[in-house]
């Protein structure tokens, strides 16, 4: 397992959040080094300067070295500059430091500094004061550095469980060997630790529900409701009532006690809006202010209702076209598309259509109790090759039709329903035994094999196909997937 970083430059966006927060407070420029002597926060004029070191022999790099505060009051006393490379072209009137730590050692320093008289009277008349309110910043910044390398352990703790002895992945109803997909699967189990909204994109049929489930089950929000709102099939004169509920008696036929929301069901849990980018535009400020504000108000209250409700939404629409052709909010595309997530189609990972062979065959054979049902190779091959345009959803229901349909324990080509034997010829029936072996080996290098790939990788396909390297050389040169 590797290590996580000590440091604070892997934080860097949060960094500049906080620098700005500083500067709004103070009323003065401020900007943040890491232990490497490397501006990665900054405003004023140092925004302009984010990513690149600080000059040798610069103030800020006492503070690292001695891992101590100071303050250079600018009364014509800049004997902690005189070392520096570009204290004569200076614009800094007084500067103050104050390090950055973690389990004692420096990591980094806040700096602010007076570019004007105004300011530097200020800072000067207030100097401790500001060494007081820096500590705290320093203080908060080591505790985010601490909840991080929390977040970190979790996340291979969790990585570590997911992994089996064959290399297949499991996250919620989700499997894969696919090394893009396991990847996804990885970001997912990562996110799942935090409450931001999360928007999910992806084919019709590939998961995407099964994913929100994953990741609501491994939050801390895992004891608390999952709440789907399919956004079509909510009627658009419906649509505040269903999410937002009425008071009793706000409009004819009301209940009489009233009735909550979507949003309040789903309070301190996850709201899950499937199908967003069928939601009609006029309805999308309305749940932009809700998520935003994190309240509502139902019909006929006009009181506020804070809700604890973390977003996750999905969509197999291309938003950003939508967004040019005037039929999605630019501003809710933004607020949602916080942490994107986008599951590959099942056709572009071969390698993992056994697995969900396996586990569908499993579990349609146990609950129809059919005993132990096996495939017949040459079904298997011609399904791994299918191209599955409804994903994992068409996959599923196939499985379930030939194991309900099945004559007897091996489950043969007449099993297969009737749309997918009329695309037999066209799939991957044509053509000798030979010909169908090696367009299946073909698909599995390629699974294994990226373009490109380094020596070290091809190292490790050989070893996970239990065959040479050489071997493995010549089949790509075979094959032609150099």
């Amino acid at each position: 397992m590797k290590k996580s970083s000590s440091g604070i430059a892997h934080i860097q966006p949060f960094v500049q959040e906080y620098a700005e927060t500083i500067t709004d407070v103070l009323e003065i420029a401020v900007t943040i080094i890491d232990e490497q002597g490397v501006r990665i926060g900054g405003t004023g004029l140092h925004a302009e300067s984010i990513g690149q070191p600080i000059p040798d022999g610069a103030f800020f790099r006492e503070v690292l070295a001695t891992g101590k505060p100071g303050f250079i009051p600018g009364t014509g006393d800049n004997s902690a500059c005189k070392n520096c490379t570009t204290a004569f072209c200076c614009q800094e009137l007084a500067t103050m430091g104050f390090p950055i730590k973690k389990h004692g050692q420096t990591v980094g320093v806040i700096g602010v500094i007076a570019f004007t008289a105004e300011q530097r009277e200020r800072l000067t008349r207030n100097s401790a004061k500001f060494f007081v309110f820096l500590g705290h910043m320093s203080s908060l910044l080591e505790s985010k550095l601490f909840m991080l390398d929390d977040q970190w352990r979790l996340q291979h703790q969790v990585q570590e469980a997911l992994e089996t002895i064959n290399g297949k992945y499991v996250f919620g109803g989700l499997l894969g060997r696919d090394a893009a997909f396991v990847q996804l699967l990885q970001r997912a189990q990562q996110v799942a630790i935090s409450n931001a909204t999360v928007l999910i994109r992806g084919e019709s049929g590939t998961g995407k529900e099964l994913l929100a489930k994953a990741i609501h089950a491994e939050s801390g929000r895992k004891d608390q409701p999952f709440v789907v709102v399919n956004c079509p099939s909510v009627p658009e004169n419906l649509f505040e009532s269903e999410l937002f509920g009425y008071e009793a008696g706000s409009f004819t036929g009301a209940n009489k006690a009233g009735k909550k929301g979507k949003f309040e069901l789903a309070d301190k849990g996850t709201l899950f809006l499937d199908e967003i980018g069928d939601l009609p535009l006029a309805l999308q400020p309305k749940l932009l202010r809700a998520i935003q504000e994190r309240s509502i108000e139902r019909i006929g209250s006009i009181q506020p209702l804070p809700v604890d409700v973390r977003i996750i939404a999905a969509t197999n629409r291309n938003l950003e076209k939508m967004m040019q052709e005037g039929g999605f909010r630019e501003d809710f595309y933004y607020r949602l598309n916080v942490i994107p997530l986008t599951i590959p189609p099942l056709r572009s990972r071969p390698a993992d259509i056994p697995l969900y062979l396996d586990h569908f065959l499993e579990n349609f054979a146990r609950n129809l109790n059919r005993g132990n049902l096996r495939l017949e190779e040459s079904l298997r091959r011609w399904l791994v090759s299918y191209p599955w345009p409804g994903n994992i959803r068409q996959l599923e229901h196939a499985l379930e039709y030939m194991v309900t349909m099945a004559r007897g324990e091996i489950l043969a080509l007449r099993e297969l329903p009737a749309d997918l034997l009329a695309d037999q010829d066209e799939h991957g029936f044509a053509g000798g035994l030979e010909e169908q072996l090696a367009a299946y080996e073909k698909q599995v290098l390629k699974t294994y094999v990226a373009p490109g790939a380094t020596l070290a990788a091809k190292k490790k396909a050989a070893e996970q196909l239990k065959i040479s390297l050489a071997t493995l050389y010549r089949k790509l040169d075979k094959y032609q997937l150099h």
